[in-house]
């Protein structure tokens, strides 16, 4: 599914390291700053302490991510699998609250700025895995206290939401969703699957055997976050 997902996306100027960028030296003065530098192409900032600058949006300070963390309870020696971490800005704040992070990321470039993420903000709790996000969770039986999947695109998000069930008892999603009262939106600039509408996921939640099912206000009818537990 998600491979059928990104033939769909449109073709877009990828990041790709040139030679140059690891076959030339640097002059300056060892800093984290040159790491950052030599990856490019940055969308989000990283937190004032890390002393960088690399893009705008505060990712690491989402509220999304903090009211999940708040309806789950202490992430403590907790178990996390994180889903298409971008550049680990949601990461940090789980890494922070003490949970022990497997994310996943299917993007070559996405997993490479990551990993500078990764040492600029020093998350000791943390492992980045490059590869297909379905074709883990469908042949790989590890088991987590926590799924967190903000923001991350599926094919078929109902059937997603069965694949996670099957990994943990607490999970948080973050996407977008069709309007209630009228038919699936399909995105015309990307041509994707439609988005789901609101009460099919839920629903789909309920049958995947969560129990207490949580959402947050955003503000929007646009988008759903929700935090369900079985």
């Amino acid at each position: 599914m998600l491979r059928k997902l990104r033939n769909k996306l449109p073709k877009r100027r990828a990041w790709r390291p040139s030679a140059e960028v690891f076959d030339s030296y640097v002059s300056s003065a060892p800093r984290l700053q040159n790491a950052v530098d030599a990856i490019g192409g940055w969308n989000s900032a990283f937190p004032p302490r890390c002393g960088v600058s690399a893009g705008e949006r505060k990712a690491y300070d989402d509220p999304r991510i903090r009211w999940a963390i708040d309806c789950f309870g202490s992430l403590e020696g907790r178990s996390v699998l994180e889903l298409a971490p971008g550049e680990a800005g949601h990461t940090f704040l789980l890494d922070s609250a003490g949970a022990r992070v497997d994310a996943i990321e299917p993007s070559r470039a996405g997993f490479i700025r990551c990993l500078v993420a990764k040492e600029v903000m020093r998350l000791t709790r943390s492992r980045f895995w490059l590869g297909d996000i379905e074709r883990f969770l469908r042949d790989d039986d590890k088991a987590y206290d926590f799924v967190v999947a903000c923001d991350a695109r599926f094919a078929e998000p109902l059937d997603f939401v069965a694949l996670i069930a099957r990994r943990a008892d607490a999970i948080f999603i973050h996407t977008q969703v069709a309007p209630q009262d009228g038919e699936a939106v399909r995105d015309e600039d990307r041509n994707v699957a439609p988005l789901p509408r609101r009460d099919d996921l839920i629903e789909a939640l309920h049958k995947a055997g969560f129990s207490e099912i949580r959402e947050a206000d955003n503000g929007s009818s646009a988008a759903l976050s929700v935090f369900a537990r079985k």
